[in-house]
């Protein structure tokens, strides 16, 4: 990261929350964006990068994004699978700070590949303690943030899936047209030799009756 102070955008549909989590976050030095749901978020991600991109001033994004689950909206699971699904936010750390405190809940962040997982009320010291964590461990990893990185695809939108070689069309199969063989030259004669012989039992049999045999 560079000099400027690190942004974490915190997302909860509760303003006492975010009020409380904004006020910890300023006194430690960090600066703080808000937003009250996933699509907010998205589309302030989205608004933000663009005119900063264009003025050329300040961070065009957050350094970590701190989530609630439970959100109206867009809640926070498909938040975090939008941002990780987009080329310009899936490096962006992401910390779920929620009151979903089941087993399950828990291993569906992780499975999803969250970088952390807080349940509320988190203490200040554990809530500060992962995000110096998760900080440090991206800057080592990515680098700093380039501002001028290009237009970000609206809304963290999923990269087009290659299509599968079981969906592709494939062309229709010909019907093969049934042809017909040709008898052996061998059986044509021995049918017409039977043909004969048949043709001449009738001749004599008719002139014995007849009497002129």
């Amino acid at each position: 990261m560079s000099s400027a102070k690190p942004i974490i955008m915190v997302v909860d549909d509760q303003p006492d929350l975010i009020d409380g989590v904004k006020l910890i976050l300023e006194v430690e030095g960090y600066e703080v964006w808000t937003a009250a749901n996933g699509q907010h978020a998205l589309d302030k991600l989205e608004s933000t990068f663009m005119r900063r991109n264009e003025q050329g001033g300040g961070k065009a994004l957050p350094d970590l994004i701190l989530a609630d689950i439970m959100m109206p909206v867009m809640d926070g699971y498909t938040l975090f699978q939008r941002v990780k699904a987009n080329q310009y936010l899936r490096d962006i750390p992401f910390i779920f700070l929620t009151a979903k405190v089941d087993d399950v809940d828990i291993r569906r962040g992780k499975e999803l590949g969250v970088d952390d997982y807080l349940t509320k009320p988190a203490q200040p010291d554990d809530l500060l303690s992962s995000i110096r964590g998760k900080l440090k461990h991206s800057k080592s990893q990515t680098g700093p943030f380039s501002p001028t990185a290009g237009p970000m695809p609206s809304r963290g939108a999923a990269p087009s899936r290659p299509t599968s070689p079981v969906s592709q069309k494939q062309p229709p199969m010909s019907t093969p047209t049934p042809t017909t063989s040709a008898p052996p030259s061998g059986t044509i004669i021995l049918v017409v030799a039977i043909v004969i012989i048949i043709i001449i039992t009738i001749v004599v049999i008719y002139m014995m009756q007849t009497g002129a045999y």
